[in-house]
């Protein structure tokens, strides 16, 4: 009998049995979107604990996918640091200051 358009589909494999390599593509889609979620402005962070995890594959995933994260935060911060610190010199070699922002005046309501 041919399943009908209703029905659900079956499932093809079991947790423990799925690749190690697709076990990655999701740990590191979920990082990613973790980042991505983390670095809008008042969105709210949760911290994860990896130790609530039972042992085995999926707290694994957890560790790699958190040691991704902390990476990337690293690598960003390195580059802001880096592009403040190219900044400061070349204000230095050209004897120019910050420009400030000027506040644009509202127009009455």
């Amino acid at each position: 009998m041919a399943p009908q358009s209703g029905d659900p589909k079956p499932l093809s494999r079991s947790r423990a049995r799925e690749s190690p390599m697709r076990r990655r593509a999701t740990a590191t889609f979920a990082g990613c979107a973790m980042l991505v979620v983390a670095s809008w402005p008042d969105s709210a962070t949760a911290q994860v604990n990896c130790e609530t995890i039972p042992a085995g594959p999926n707290r694994t995933d957890c560790y790699i996918g958190l040691s991704r994260i902390n990476r990337e935060r690293a690598a960003i911060a390195a580059g802001a640091a880096r592009q403040q610190s190219d900044i400061a010199i070349y204000r230095s070699v050209t004897g120019t200051s910050a420009n400030k922002k000027m506040r644009q005046k509202r127009s009455a309501r």
